[in-house]
């Protein structure tokens, strides 16, 4: 019966190796990266990819999209976004949806980008936030729904998204989204667009 325990405790043991050496590739590729060895950073990914590694699988993705270290490839870039995506990499499942909504390596799909940026939203990604607000604002990939934008670029804001903030500016400036015109709510939105200074 104490096998059992100890079988157990090797096992995961192995386990939690194999996941430190997953890091210790990863750590490695990206300093390729950021040294601007692009062809090391990308083979250690491709690997790591292989291996069902999400972060590396994100990367990788992107370098196909770039064409940094391999050759420029969108088709590639969105089978390692996706690859990533469904693994709940926050950069592949951003990505994924940009690469629907500008129709790179896939046909444009402004349903597909939407659903995607929806679940990104869901987990408080403010960028994803403010591209669900802009989609409600104008009716790209789901039905038209001003108040819904309004909604999410308040919560981008909140998370820090600059842009954001800015086209609540532009709405109380002009009365757009539902809004009416109020120069006093568009110049503080506004100036919560620019960066805190200390």
């Amino acid at each position: 019966m104490s096998f059992q325990p100890r079988a157990l405790l090797l096992g995961s043991l192995l386990l939690l190796g194999g996941c430190d050496e997953q890091q210790a590739q990863y750590r490695l590729a990206m300093k390729h990266l950021f040294q601007r060895d692009y062809p090391a950073g990308a083979a250690l990914l491709a690997t790591l990819s292989d291996n069902g590694h999400g972060p590396a699988q994100f990367r990788l993705g992107f370098l196909y999209r770039l064409g940094f270290g391999v050759p420029r490839n969108p088709r590639l870039a969105i089978y390692w976004f996706e690859k990533a995506a469904r693994q709940g990499e926050v950069g592949g499942q951003y990505w994924l949806a940009e690469s629907y909504r500008r129709g790179e390596g896939v046909p444009a799909s402004p349903e597909l980008a939407f659903q995607w940026f929806q679940r990104l939203a869901e987990r408080g990604y403010a960028p994803a936030q403010y591209q669900v607000a802009l989609a409600y604002a104008d009716g790209q990939g789901v039905a038209k729904n001003e108040s819904s934008a309004v909604g999410w670029l308040r919560k981008a804001v909140a998370g820090g998204h600059a842009d954001a903030a800015r086209r609540l500016a532009r709405a109380y400036h002009h009365g757009e989204l539902g809004l009416p015109p109020d120069p006093n709510q568009a110049a503080e939105w506004e100036r919560k667009s620019r960066p805190t200074r200390f």
